[in-house]
């Protein structure tokens, strides 16, 4: 009898234990959730602004207000010296002998 109620005991201590840890989960995704919920919010705040629509109409549709300078940079790859290959087409487009058919398909079709 004895026995039964320390095993009673253990398997209610053990259970109440797997409780305590899931409630305390629990606690621990939920206050996950609020800070979530309150990023959430301070994100829907910003969009809300006048500052926010003002940037996603310039990014989007290209517009600007009255007075304001845009710069808009282009990244371009130049290659300021030809290689090879290429130094030899030039060569040969460049002489004399070659029809002016040719030199106009190689300067706008870049082929011979």
């Amino acid at each position: 009898m004895i026995f039964y109620l320390l095993y009673s005991l253990a398997s209610f201590l053990h259970e109440s234990k797997k409780i305590n840890d899931e409630i305390e989960a629990i606690r621990v995704q939920n206050e996950e959730n609020l800070i979530e919920i309150e990023d959430k919010k301070r994100r829907l705040e910003y969009l809300k602004t006048p500052q926010h629509v003002d940037k996603e109409a310039k990014m989007q549709m290209g517009k600007k207000q009255f007075g304001e300078n845009v710069l808009v940079f282009i990244e371009e790859k130049l290659e300021i010296l030809p290689t090879q290959t290429e130094q030899r087409k030039i060569d040969q487009v460049v002489r004399e002998d070659v029809p002016n058919f040719d030199k106009w398909k190689w300067l706008f079709l870049g082929k011979r």
